[in-house]
């Protein structure tokens, strides 16, 4: 079910058909056990961390949003518990492993025909299409500094920088799912799901997705070799198809971006380093920075502007902070601070923050295993730049990490 959340449709907003069909499954459990079917030690510390963020009730306009906010939290805390249920039984981590190496390759290959269409490959109307929407999608892209042609593929989710936190995810489930032995016969053909899902997060222009893709695989990869579950060459095959896919895709990209219309890849690229640059010469002082793009693009970091205004709304109210989403609706940009811990303290206060990180450790205390390390590895990664509290994706790893914690049984 989880790929549903990655489709931005137009009026249902992606978390809603999780909800509806999560609350079914519960009441099903419910009504079958006659009993708490779940984990009652983690369903005790997400009770209270809901009912913490629930006294966070705003004043009006800010309501709808909080009501909003708060059913993702909802719709998260479901996951966690009806999939570490689920993975009590035998054998259901290895067929879900193997649904997401074949959800991993329609990803990747959605994402070189939507970059197909974002380069003006496909002519204007393809742009427009995959900026604005069409039929029930919402957009496949998202413009950013339109003065200059940056558009980032967000393929299919309504952020590029949350779309490449899936995608690196996601290409974590296929190299556990290809060592396992439930992916694609062939490592090479593994190797190409993985390629195709990083194509995706370098098209998504997300430095924390570049960031955050070498390192998981890298420690998923050790993980894999300790402990025996793949051996060197196998995971050579693998890695090394993955990283000539990546090279030939956004080579190809690049001879066939059409100028002016559209995205401008090469543009994009160096905009982007150029950033990076000059964001470590401004934490480091030890070299300048680059003015190439000064008069191309607004270089402020915008999310990193609202952080001093995230700390005054927990200064003001540190004990159950200014309401979920409302630091969102009155700081200076209108937006979230991407920053999982700087917004539960903003929005939540310290008893919130407290509250999580009960939630956190119940899992934590539980948990082992590989496949629950990599995966909370890959979900709670981007946290420091990007809020994951609202992706289920972290929810879902954190199932991982407690539910196969023993023994399955058999159904």
């Amino acid at each position: 079910m989880l790929p549903i959340h990655t489709l931005n449709v137009k009026g249902w907003i992606s978390w809603k058909p999780l909800l509806v069909v999560l609350a079914v499954t519960g009441l099903y459990d419910l009504i079958k056990t006659r009993r708490w079917p779940y984990h009652r030690g983690v369903s005790l510390a997400l009770a209270v961390f809901l009912a913490v963020v629930a006294l966070g009730w705003p004043e009006s306009p800010y309501q709808e949003r909080f009501v909003r906010l708060f059913l993702a939290l909802v719709v998260g805390g479901l996951v966690l518990l009806v999939t570490e249920k689920s993975l009590r039984h035998l054998g259901l981590l290895d067929r879900g492993l193997r649904v997401a190496v074949r959800v991993g390759a329609l990803m990747g290959a959605t994402a070189v025909v939507f970059e197909l269409a974002v380069l003006g490959v496909l002519g204007v109307p393809a742009v427009i299409w995959a900026t604005e929407g069409g039929g029930i999608i919402e957009r496949v892209a998202k413009p950013a500094y339109l003065e200059s042609g940056f558009v980032a593929l967000s393929n299919w989710h309504q952020d590029p920088g949350y779309g490449a936190a899936w995608a690196v995810f996601w290409s974590v489930l296929v190299l556990i799912g290809a060592a396992r032995g439930v992916g694609f016969t062939r490592a090479w053909q593994n190797g190409m799901v993985i390629g195709g899902l990083w194509f995706w997060v370098a098209m998504a222009m997300s430095r924390t997705g570049w960031l955050a893709a070498p390192i998981v695989i890298g420690v998923t990869s050790w993980l894999l070799l300790r402990r025996g579950q793949v051996t060197k060459g196998t995971l050579v095959r693998v890695l090394g198809t993955a990283v000539l896919v990546v090279v030939v895709l956004i080579a190809g990209m690049l001879v066939v971006d059409t100028p002016f219309v559209g995205g401008d890849l090469d543009l994009q690229f160096a905009f982007r380093f150029s950033q990076g640059w000059d964001l470590l010469a401004d934490i480091t002082g030890l070299f300048e920075g680059s003015e190439r793009f000064a008069d191309r693009f607004n270089l402020s970091e915008e999310r990193a502007d609202v952080w001093p205004e995230y700390l005054a709304m927990f200064k003001a109210n540190p004990w159950l902070g200014v309401g979920l989403s409302v630091g969102w609706q009155t700081n200076s940009i209108g937006q979230e601070p991407h920053n999982l811990f700087l917004e539960l303290l903003a929005e939540t206060g310290v008893v919130g923050l407290i509250a999580f990180l009960g939630v956190v450790l119940s899992i934590l205390r539980l948990g082992a295993g590989l496949v629950g390390t990599a995966a909370l590895t890959a979900a709670f990664l981007p946290s420091i730049t990007q809020t994951v509290l609202f992706e289920p994706i972290w929810w879902f790893a954190g199932a991982l990490f407690e539910g196969l914690r023993a023994p399955a049984r058999v159904a």
